[in-house]
């Protein structure tokens, strides 16, 4: 093990109910970010509006909670316009990003401009049922109404019980691993 995993594994042993542990330091958020770069996921970008903007986000801190009621998470950063979006329109969509559409997530991964606002990325998209946009030819999406949130260091999580969803079984998906995009390989025969 190296010495820089060490360290940061040191800052996450078994500490006493209600004991703090120490605040990050960039080397610790570096090694961290390194290992959590091997969870592999799909890509996807979480939108919402607010009043006549769009705000969107590429995101991979998605996850789906319970299938009755269908609940799913998202993680947002407090900073960002999708958080402010999600926040006020109390909705937000996710789209699943296909394989092709790798141009998009890059363009939902840069920092919010008021330009990226009012052109949502030149991405085609149509009104979702809680009006969240929702990107076409995504390989799925959810559509979700905000249920709860919750706090999660410099993000909240953001539960959506899913009102409207749809996929195409045939599509590829975007893959992130390893801090880049993949593919996915054959499928294995046995």
């Amino acid at each position: 093990m190296s010495d820089e995993l060490g360290s940061v594994l040191r800052r996450f042993e078994r500490q006493p109910a209600g004991a703090s542990v120490e605040p990050m330091t960039p080397d610790h958020e570096r090694v961290l970010r390194s290992m959590m770069a091997r969870f592999a996921t799909g890509v996807t970008v979480v939108a919402a509006r607010q009043g006549p903007l769009l705000a969107g986000m590429t995101a991979n801190a998605i996850a789906s909670i319970s299938i009755n009621p269908p609940l799913m998470m998202a993680s947002i950063g407090q900073r960002s316009e999708t958080h402010a979006a999600i926040t006020s329109s109390h909705s937000f969509a996710v789209s699943v990003l296909a394989a092709d559409q790798r141009r998009l997530a890059d363009c939902f991964a840069q920092a919010t401009t008021a330009a990226k606002l009012q052109r949502f990325c030149d991405a085609p998209w149509h009104e979702g049922e809680t009006g969240s946009p929702i990107l076409d030819g995504a390989i799925a999406y959810f559509d979700c109404r905000l249920v709860a949130r919750h706090p999660g260091g410099d993000h909240s999580i953001f539960v959506g019980e899913i009102v409207a969803a749809g996929f195409d079984e045939a599509a590829e998906p975007l893959i992130w691993y390893g801090s880049r995009y993949r593919q996915l390989s054959a499928e294995d025969p046995g």
